[in-house]
């Protein structure tokens, strides 16, 4: 009886496959092929694999401030001292890394600390407010005279060499390629330390690369401009067309205060005063408060042509 109803059951789940295949075939006969996104190619993007390790887990770290710093340098970890993994994954770890874990101060030898005002080991005194610029050796002065008996004349220098080409300078307000130019006085921004992907985002079945940077207030940019204690994302997704009026999915940021233990999240959205024909730009301004700032981007754009899934992205930002 059981082998029976087995088949039998066999039977019926080959049935329903084909009458959907059917269906499916029939229905969609009239459609056009659409096209498989590309694959993302390693080379294309080799720090991807950290971002995507790391992005996570500052998510996990905003729901517990408390174990941010440990967590995310247990996660850069992995990549840092891997000497297999691409040398961009290990560079973005090494980023992470150097961000979140606190810079001990070394006394110098003989000094006692909180009794006597010293520079740390290692410290040259004559470099203490910074860079000094290093003496030009002078050169020393010809002196005329005639060789003597045995004494070999030295031989002519050569020419010299020709001087190397100077790059020409961007010309003024011009942003270089892929970036968002907010004019001459925009403020100081602090770019996120990969791109992000997204497979097939173009209308062709291309991949689209997307840039992010972080801007701490007080600051006039992106309109309404963060406030103090405040930082604005921005996202812009390249070679893309200009968003849609309805975002289907958000695209979403995450950001945890290293210095604070404050965490939160925002959602990014259009703006018609920002790249409003391309390339999608989306924005948003969280209340981070000062400090330190560990944030990734993570969600879907929607432009007027696709439905866009971006990778994860992150970046940290220092707010006064």
């Amino acid at each position: 009886m059981s082998t029976t109803r087995t088949m039998l059951t066999t039977a019926m789940a080959v049935g329903a496959s084909a009458a959907l295949l059917m269906v499916g075939v029939t229905g969609t006969a009239h459609a056009e092929p659409v096209a498989a996104p590309l694959p993302i190619d390693g080379l294309q993007a080799p720090g991807l694999p950290a971002v995507q390790s790391i992005g996570p887990v500052i998510q996990q770290a905003a729901s517990d401030p408390t174990n941010a710093a440990s967590m995310l340098m247990a996660a850069a970890a992995v990549f840092a001292g891997d000497a297999a993994a691409p040398r961009p994954s290990r560079d973005v770890a090494s980023a992470v890394n150097q961000f979140v874990q606190p810079v001990a101060h070394v006394p110098a030898t003989g000094a006692v600390p909180g009794t006597q005002a010293h520079l740390p080991a290692g410290v040259n005194p004559a470099h203490a407010v910074g860079p000094m610029p290093e003496a030009m050796p002078q050169a020393a002065p010809e002196v005329a005279h005639m060789p003597g008996a045995g004494v070999v004349p030295s031989a002519a220098p050569g020419p010299a060499p020709a001087p190397a080409p100077v790059a020409a300078p961007a010309p003024a307000g011009v942003a270089p390629s892929g970036t968002t130019n907010f004019g001459p006085d925009a403020p100081v921004t602090q770019d996120f330390l990969y791109p992000s992907i997204s497979n097939g985002c173009l209308s062709d079945g291309g991949n689209v690369l997307a840039t992010a940077i972080s801007v701490a207030g007080p600051a006039t940019i992106p309109l309404p401009g963060p406030g103090p204690g405040q930082t604005a994302y921005v996202f812009t997704a390249i070679g893309t067309p200009g968003p849609a009026a309805e975002q289907k999915l958000p695209l979403n940021v995450t950001w945890v205060n290293l210095s604070t233990g404050k965490s939160g999240s925002a959602t990014l959205t259009p703006r018609a005063d920002i790249n409003p024909a391309g390339p999608t730009t989306l924005t948003a301004i969280a209340d981070t408060g000062s400090g330190s700032i560990m944030s990734t981007i993570f969600g879907q754009v929607t432009t007027t042509e696709k439905q866009c899934q971006f990778m994860p992205t992150i970046g940290s930002t220092v707010v006064p």
